[in-house]
C-alpha cells in the first residue's frame, strides 16, 4: 500500500511545477468547445475506463480528468462530489498530481485518520472523501494528460493489486489518448499542407491553383445556367521592380502584403482574391449584371492602391494596371479567361499604366506579337544584334560638335533595323531593359575610346547615355557605371548620363544618394525630358545635376506659338539661374535655333544637326571638323 509522506506536497493552493498540456489539437474549425480529443469513440472510451476503474477497484466511484484546456470529466459509480463534474483542476490545486508522480504515477490514500501529513488530510476533506487512490496518465514526454480517480465515501485500504489494476487502467487510458493526440497532429498537419498547397506563404492568400478551381466552379455553373455572367481581373502593381531593385526585396514583400490587405477589402462576400505570383493578383467577381458592375469594383481597386503607403520608413505611390476579361454565355475554359484578363492588362500598361481594360478579341493577335518580340529579343541579347547610332549635339551659340547622344537599334534579321520605340517597351516591362542598358553603357563608352585614338588625340567630345527607371533603380549601378570607366581611357567628365525627371520623382527616397554617388565619380548628370514629368523645384535644388534637357514638345512650337516660347524661355531662365546647362532636343529649324539662341539656350539637339548615324559616320565628321578648332566639352 502507497502512503503520503509529510512533505510530499505543498499547501493546497500552492503553485504546482507540472508540465501540463495548455491546449488539445481541435478540429478542422477553432472552436475550443468541440475538441477532437473528446469526441466520438475517445469520449466513449474514457466513460468505459472510469466504469472499469470502478468495478476493478470496488471503488464507491471514479472519474477520469483530464487536464488539457477542456478539463473534462468522465465519471462512474454511486458518488459524485462536485469537483468529479466539472473541476478537474484541482487535482493540480491540491497536490494530488504532483504528489502521485512522486510516488512513481499512482497515490494511494486510505483514510484522513490515517494520513501522515496535515495537508494529506486536508486534501480528502476538501474532496469530500474517506479515501481515494489516483493513478496520472503521462506521455513519454512527461506531459501530463489526466488521471484516473477512484473514491470511496469511507476509509478504506487499497490493496497492492488494486493499486495495480489502476495503473494499468491508466496506462491504457494514455495509449488511447496519445494515439489519438497523434492522429489529431497528423490530421492538422495535413491541413496545413493542403491550406499551403492552395495559399500564398508571404500574403496568404489564395494561390493560382486555387484560383484557377474556383473559376473553373464558377465556368461550370455558368454553364449550367445557376448563374449569370463573372468576371476575372488582373492586376499588375505599376513599377513594382522598382521598390526591390532601389529598396530591396523585404521592402518589397512588405508592400505586396499591404497590396493584398487592400485588394480584400474591396470584393464582396463570394468573391476571391489571389497572388498569382510576383506583383500579380487576381480577382474573380462571381457575379455581375454587366461591364459597367466590373468597372465599378476596378476603380475601386485602383483607389485602394493608389493610396500612398508608408514601408519600414518609406513613402510609397504607385497605381495598378488592370485587364478586366468577362465570361461570355459559352464561358470559355477558365485559363483561357484567365489569359485574356491577362492580355487586357497589358493593353493597360501599353497605354499608360494605372488604367483600366477590357479584354477584346483583338488583343489576342497583339498578345502573340508581344510574346514573339520578347523572345527574339531575349535571343538578340544573347547574339549581340544590337548596334548604336549617335546623334550630334551641337553648341548654340556657335554651331561647333560638342557631343553626341549614344542610340539603340536592333538589326533584326527578318526586319531588319528596328527603332527603339518597337522593342524598348517590351524590354522595360520585362525587366530585360536592365541587360540592354549595360550593353549600350560599355558599348558608347568604348566607342568614344576607339574614336580618340584613331584621330590620334583628344576630341574632348561627350558621349549622354540613356539610364531607364530600371537602370536607375539596380542597387549596384554606380559600381556599374565605374567597372564601365575603368575599362577605358575616358575621363568619367566625359560621360553624360541621362536620367528622366519621372525617374527621379518616383524614387526620391533613394535618387538623391544614387546622383550623389554617381556625380562623386565624375560624371555628369543630365535631366531628360524635362518638363513633361513632375517638374519639380525641390530636386532640383537638392540634386547635384549638370544640365536639363527641354523636351522636343516644347521645342518644336516655339515658332508658332507663344506660349510655348514662355515655357521655353522659362525653363532656361530657371536653368541658368541655378547654374545648370540647358539642351533644347527636337530642334528642326533654323528659325528655332534663331529663337533658341535669343533665349540663350546652351546647346541643342535635332534632325536640324544631324539625325542619328552609326559610328563610322560620326568619326568621318570628328575626321572632317579636326582642323585645329577644339571641341568644347558638354
Amino acid at each position: 500500500m502507497v502512503k503520503t509522506s509529510p512533505d510530499v506536497a505543498g499547501p493546497p493552493d500552492a503553485p504546482c511545477h507540472l508540465t501540463v498540456p495548455s491546449d488539445l489539437p481541435l478540429s478542422g474549425h477553432t472552436d475550443s468547445r468541440d475538441p477532437v480529443l473528446l469526441a466520438g469513440t475517445l469520449a466513449a472510451s474514457m466513460e468505459q475506463l472510469a466504469r472499469i476503474a470502478v468495478a476493478s477497484t470496488g471503488a464507491d466511484g471514479a472519474v477520469v480528468a483530464l487536464l488539457g484546456a477542456d478539463r473534462r470529466t468522465f465519471q462512474a459509480g454511486s458518488i459524485a462530489p462536485a469537483w468529479m463534474s466539472h473541476d478537474s483542476g484541482i487535482l493540480i490545486r491540491t497536490g494530488l498530481i504532483a504528489a502521485a508522480i512522486e510516488q512513481g504515477g499512482t497515490l494511494a490514500m486510505d483514510s484522513a485518520s490515517e494520513v501522515e501529513s496535515d495537508h494529506g488530510r486536508r486534501v480528502l476533506r476538501e474532496l469530500r472523501v474517506g479515501s481515494l487512490l489516483v493513478s496520472v496518465m503521462l506521455r513519454e514526454d512527461g506531459t501530463v494528460l489526466g488521471a484516473i480517480v477512484a473514491v470511496s465515501t469511507n476509509p478504506r485500504t487499497w490493496s497492492e493489486e488494486r493499486v495495480s489494476v489502476l495503473r494499468d487502467i491508466a496506462s491504457v487510458g494514455t495509449a488511447k489518448i496519445t494515439l489519438r493526440l497523434a492522429l489529431a497532429e497528423r490530421e492538422v498537419r495535413e491541413q496545413r499542407l493542403r491550406h499551403d498547397s492552395q495559399h500564398d506563404a508571404l500574403t496568404g492568400l489564395p494561390n493560382r491553383a486555387m484560383f484557377l478551381k474556383r473559376l473553373a466552379d464558377a465556368s461550370l455553373r455558368a454553364r449550367r445556367g445557376v448563374d449569370g455572367l463573372f468576371a476575372v481581373l488582373f492586376l499588375d502593381v505599376d513599377d513594382f521592380k522598382l521598390v526591390n531593385d532601389s529598396m530591396g526585396h523585404h521592402v518589397g514583400d512588405e508592400v505586396l502584403v499591404e497590396v493584398a490587405r487592400r485588394l480584400e477589402t474591396c470584393i464582396r462576400g463570394g468573391d476571391i482574391v489571389a497572388r498569382l505570383g510576383g506583383d500579380e493578383f487576381a480577382i474573380l467577381l462571381e457575379r455581375v449584371a454587366d461591364a459597367r458592375e466590373t468597372a465599378i469594383v476596378a476603380e475601386r481597386v485602383q483607389e485602394a492602391v493608389r493610396a500612398p503607403m508608408t514601408i519600414s520608413g518609406y513613402d510609397w505611390t504607385s497605381t495598378a494596371s488592370i485587364g478586366v476579361a468577362l465570361s461570355t454565355p459559352g464561358s470559355e475554359a477558365p485559363e483561357y479567361l484567365l489569359r485574356s484578363a491577362d492580355m487586357a492588362m497589358y493593353r493597360a500598361k501599353h497605354q499608360g499604366r494605372g488604367r483600366v481594360e477590357l479584354y477584346d478579341r483583338g488583343q489576342h493577335a497583339q498578345a502573340l506579337t508581344r510574346l514573339k518580340t520578347e523572345t527574339e529579343l531575349r535571343r538578340a541579347i544573347e547574339r549581340e544584334e544590337f548596334e548604336l547610332h549617335y546623334q550630334p549635339i551641337v553648341s548654340m551659340g556657335d554651331g561647333r560638335l560638342v557631343g553626341v547622344e549614344a542610340l539603340i537599334r536592333w538589326r533584326h534579321a527578318e526586319r531588319g533595323l528596328v527603332a527603339p520605340n518597337h522593342f524598348i517597351p517590351v524590354a522595360e516591362e520585362t525587366g530585360l531593359i536592365v541587360q540592354i542598358g549595360r550593353w549600350v553603357l560599355r558599348r558608347a563608352i568604348s566607342e568614344l575610346g576607339r574614336w580618340e585614338r584613331e584621330l590620334g588625340a583628344s576630341t574632348e567630345l561627350t558621349m549622354a547615355v540613356n539610364l531607364s527607371a530600371r537602370e536607375f533603380a539596380q542597387i549596384d549601378l554606380v559600381k556599374v557605371v565605374a567597372d564601365a570607366l575603368s575599362g577605358s581611357d575616358l575621363a568619367p567628365s566625359r560621360l553624360n548620363l541621362e536620367i528622366t525627371e519621372s525617374t527621379i520623382f518616383s524614387q526620391q527616397n533613394v535618387a538623391l544618394d544614387t546622383v550623389s554617388e554617381l556625380k562623386e565619380l565624375g560624371v555628369q548628370i543630365h535631366i531628360d525630358d524635362f518638363g513633361t514629368g513632375y517638374s519639380s523645384l525641390t530636386y532640383l535644388q537638392r540634386l547635384p545635376v549638370d544640365a536639363i534637357k527641354i523636351d522636343r514638345s516644347f521645342v518644336r512650337a516655339i515658332e508658332i506659338e507663344a506660349r510655348s516660347r514662355h515655357v521655353v524661355q522659362s525653363l532656361v531662365s530657371l536653368a541658368q539661374g541655378i547654374g545648370l546647362d540647358t539642351i533644347a532636343e527636337g530642334v528642326g529649324s533654323d528659325g528655332q535655333v534663331d529663337l533658341l539662341r535669343g533665349m540663350q539656350c546652351t546647346f541643342g539637339q535635332g534632325f536640324h544637326f544631324g539625325k542619328p548615324v552609326p559610328g563610322p559616320e560620326i568619326l568621318q565628321s570628328l575626321v572632317r571638323r579636326a582642323d585645329g578648332v577644339g571641341m568644347r566639352r558638354l
